[in-house]
């Protein structure tokens, strides 16, 4: 295909592969670390708005989200707290808090991305960065709401800060076995039910399959008979 638009460059003899499953074009976020501007595009096209979130303080993502769900409905895709958010964190984990922190210090004073600035403890303070046991990540991720509101995807950063292999898989299994579990139900306790659930491939084959459903005579009335 050739296309040629505003906000990229043009595509000439450009093939999309592989094509999407079952004719249905993938729900699209669009994910910022410290631009409006993709927070707005994602509103005016009634897509997903992903905050990197991870190394701006809380307040920055609060403000970011807060126009995001502002502006999603004033385009017309309804009320603020059904916009689609996804959320960012990055974690070190050991069963035991003091052992993580011993353990990942050295590694975070000689990460380009961390060190040389702030301490541990105040990046630690100041960014959803959590180092500890899974029970302290569970709490800290619960509380991401408090300034986002309920949202629907969150992505942690485990390979981070030059962590070898072996480190970082035990971390995917701590964050499988004892966090992610715990963060499903939490979230579901409360809330609300106008907050909608992140549109996947299964959902929106059903709204197209609603779509294209021909109604019924009972649908239809006695006027359209």
């Amino acid at each position: 295909m050739d296309w040629e638009g505003e906000l990229r460059s043009a595509l000439q003899g450009f093939t999309l592969v592989p094509r999407p499953l079952d004719d249905i074009p993938p729900f699209v976020w669009h994910g910022s670390i410290r631009t409006p501007e993709v927070a707005e595009l994602a509103a005016y096209f009634g897509d997903g708005f992903f905050a990197n979130h991870i190394f701006w303080p809380t307040s920055h993502t609060q403000s970011m989200v807060r126009m995001y769900r502002r502006r999603f409905a004033h385009y017309g895709h309804g009320a603020p707290e059904r916009a689609i958010v996804g959320l960012g964190g990055q974690v070190f984990m050991r069963r035991n808090s003091q052992e993580a922190v011993d353990e990942f210090r050295p590694y975070f004073d000689n990460a380009p991305v961390y060190g040389h600035g702030p301490s541990l403890e105040d990046f630690t303070t100041l960014t959803p960065l959590t180092v500890g046991s899974p029970a302290q990540v569970v709490e800290r991720t619960l509380g991401f709401r408090d300034y986002t509101g309920d949202y629907q995807r969150q992505l942690f950063l485990i390979d981070h800060a030059g962590l070898p292999l072996k480190t970082v898989l035990e971390q995917l299994d701590l964050l499988g076995e004892e966090v992610v579990p715990v963060l499903r139900k939490e979230f579901a306790v409360g809330r609300p039910a106008d907050v909608p659930p992140a549109p996947t491939h299964e959902s929106l084959l059903r709204a197209r399959r609603a779509k294209e459903k021909p109604p019924s005579d009972e649908e239809e009335g006695p006027e359209a008979r």
